[in-house]
């Protein structure tokens, strides 16, 4: 079963998501503090984090960052910091979600479930996408440019996998956020153009083959 680490320095909160998420048949892991979040990363194979901001040694934020400087594991934050400035932060981090405190143990559970769902390796006929010299690899979430493996943050890969399961299609801005970022994300749309933009960055040759379609949104085409 999936393992879920969980980052709150309230124990009450770590302990309640434990057994919430256990009796749904997950393995949980805790952690108490950033440092401890990322020994246990370096020790243990997780398969998303719920992690808190305010911690004691660091904010969830820069973990958040640290974290995704080596890995592309879901992230959904999980706060008492509603604003919709923190939440847009929050998503410019690279999270997968955001959920505010107090919550909902069951819409939390229905989140974690479905990003989980989104992140499962697909069938291995249907395992790599190809465009020119972009080989994009599902299973192991890997991606080559002209044979060179290029690191991808979560939303850069979901977003090519996207451009290219479509390839020839405009995808506007709200459809990606609906399918990406979530039907409930509450940020600026323009959360698409900078990622576009940084996944623009990383494609080398092929950077020109994502067009912008003004006012609408995107699509990859020869």
């Amino acid at each position: 079963m999936p393992t879920v680490l969980i980052v709150d320095d309230e124990q009450k909160i770590r302990e309640f998501l434990s057994l919430f998420l256990r009796a749904e048949k997950y393995t949980t892991l805790e952690a108490a503090s950033g440092k401890d979040a990322l020994d246990l990363l370096e020790r243990e194979p997780v398969d998303l984090i719920v992690l808190d901001i305010m911690l004691p040694d660091i904010s969830g934020f820069e973990l958040c960052g640290q974290i995704r400087e080596r890995s592309a594991v879901p992230i959904i934050f999980l706060s008492a910091l509603s604003s919709e400035e923190y939440q847009i932060l929050g998503y410019r981090t690279e999270c997968d979600d955001y959920v505010t405190k107090p919550f909902s143990a069951p819409i939390l559970l229905a989140k974690i479930h479905r990003i989980l769902q989104r992140c499962t390796p697909l069938e291995k006929t249907d395992d790599v996408l190809r465009f020119h010299g972009i080989v994009l690899e599902m299973s192991s979430r890997r991606v080559l440019i002209d044979g060179v493996p290029t690191p991808m943050t979560p939303k850069e890969f979901e977003l090519l996998q996207a451009l290219m399961k479509n390839k020839g299609r405009v995808l506007t801005r709200s459809s990606l956020l609906e399918s990406i970022w979530g039907y409930y994300f509450t940020g600026d749309s323009r959360v698409v153009d900078n990622h576009i933009k940084k996944l623009r960055s990383k494609l080398g040759p092929y950077a020109c083959n994502i067009k912008t379609v003004v006012s609408v949104g995107y699509k990859l085409e020869e």
